[in-house]
């Protein structure tokens, strides 16, 4: 499946599913996080084998329920509470139970052997360069997801001129 598709199906879960989201009036975790976050967990799935459709869906959802930009720690349960509903009403054909499950676990700063879990709680970790945090290898669960961590990096490191190893001076 190509990029372009992923977008398009992105697009299509957006127009859906956002008017039903809390976080709509957010900044950093509103309906263009949303959109990274579920073009991103499709294309991470396309290349672990995994139900693209599913990981879009999982991926727009995952901060449906989202009250603010703070330290909500009730937004996993109450996002995938909202997502259950939403997803049995609009996309009965997909597999509930473990959609609803990633997005519960989504912030629990785990890593797991689900790769369809995988693929969101990566492409939300990926995402988190928008709040100027780095990104914890350790806390990826696909190797795609950790070379993709690893390009970014040395991008930065390019455009930043940063040495990839900073080596102290001896006196």
């Amino acid at each position: 499946m190509i990029k372009d598709k992923i977008v398009e199906m992105a697009k299509n879960a957006e127009d859906l599913l956002a008017p039903f989201c809390t976080c709509r009036g957010l900044g950093l975790h509103g309906i263009s996080h949303l959109r990274r976050v579920a073009i991103l967990s499709g294309r991470l799935a396309e290349a672990v084998g995994e139900d693209v459709e599913s990981a879009v869906v999982m991926g727009f959802l995952h901060d449906c329920a989202r009250r603010n930009d703070g330290n909500d720690l009730e937004h996993p349960h109450d996002s995938a509470v909202l997502a259950r509903g939403l997803i049995e009403r609009f996309f009965p054909h997909l597999e509930v139970d473990r959609i609803c499950d990633a997005i519960e676990g989504h912030a629990g700063g785990e890593v797991t052997t689900d790769p369809l879990t995988a693929c969101l709680w990566d492409a939300d970790r990926l995402e988190l360069k928008r709040i100027g945090r780095t990104i914890d290898l350790e806390l990826l669960s696909t190797k795609v997801a950790k070379r993709l961590a690893r390009k970014r990096m040395s991008s930065l490191r390019t455009i930043l001129k940063v040495p990839e190893k900073v080596v102290p001076r001896s006196r």
